[in-house]
């Protein structure tokens, strides 16, 4: 029986929310500056809180700021 995957986006995740990396859309630029920054398929993301346009996430462990721009292209499934 294969699982279904109920992807969204991380501008869609509700505050305090874990999910889980599926995919990074957009140009190869900006793919490899989200892996840079620690962005890897299966990593766990928190949404920690929004304010305004921007989002503070905790990918891993590390804290992050980021727009909603970029949250767009990060696609995840969300665990809780």
């Amino acid at each position: 029986m294969k699982k279904t995957i109920k992807a969204m986006t991380l501008d869609q995740c509700k505050t305090g929310q874990h999910c889980q990396l599926i995919r990074l859309k957009g140009d190869v630029d900006l793919k490899m500056r989200l892996i840079n920054l620690g962005f890897h398929t299966h990593s766990i993301i928190q949404l920690l809180m929004t304010r305004g346009q921007n989002f503070v996430i905790n990918v891993d462990g590390s804290r992050f700021a980021l727009d909603k721009t970029y949250a767009k292209f990060i696609e995840v499934e969300p665990l809780s």
